[in-house]
């Protein structure tokens, strides 16, 4: 497998609470990690997501349809109020996709984050069209993050080229809590 597929990946939520927190409610990592990085993206998508399902429904207002997947209207508040379509799980939401300029520093992001690694199947809990696109933006010399459909808030995936994800590693590394191997 190439390494090109093989993105850094953090945890938003510490151990304690990993799998087992309220989808509905508000968590840390919605204003520590989430907000920074959608303020700071290029675009915002949710690839996935079914045109009868309960979220869209509940979140219509920043949702609009764009050629096979929704746009988040970055000119709305995005997240206080729309927490469960950010911790949605068990593919209830799909992926959600921001995109980042390659030279966006994460120093601050990564203090707020857990267990950094890199995933050796990234296709896993993620759509196909959704990784595409992380890829894509990649070869734009840009960062796709992904927040996979299959893991609600718990994860996100860091999308770039191999020589910069190994300098985000060391970055994570740094200044990450909790780490699997310690």
């Amino acid at each position: 497998m190439s390494e090109f597929y093989q993105p850094l990946i953090v945890g938003l939520t510490p151990r304690d609470i990993r799998h087992h927190y309220d989808v509905k409610k508000k968590l840390p990592a919605h204003d520590k990690v989430i907000r920074p990085l959608l303020s700071a993206s290029l675009g915002a998508f949710v690839f996935g997501l079914k045109s009868d399902s309960e979220l869209l429904k509940i979140n219509n207002d920043i949702l609009v349809k764009d050629r096979g997947k929704y746009k988040l209207d970055k000119s709305k508040e995005c997240i206080t109020g729309h927490e469960y379509l950010w911790n949605a799980t068990a593919w209830k939401r799909g992926s959600i996709i921001l995109i980042l300029k390659k030279d966006f520093k994460f120093d601050e992001i990564f203090k707020d984050c857990y267990t950094p690694g890199i995933v050796s199947t990234p296709n896993s809990g993620n759509s196909l069209s959704a990784t595409k696109k992380c890829k894509e933006e990649v070869e734009k010399g840009n960062i796709g993050i992904c927040f996979p459909a299959s893991n609600g808030i718990e994860w996100i995936q860091i999308y770039t080229d191999i020589k910069h994800r190994d300098k985000l590693f060391g970055i994570a590394y740094k200044n990450c809590q909790e780490r699997d191997w310690e």
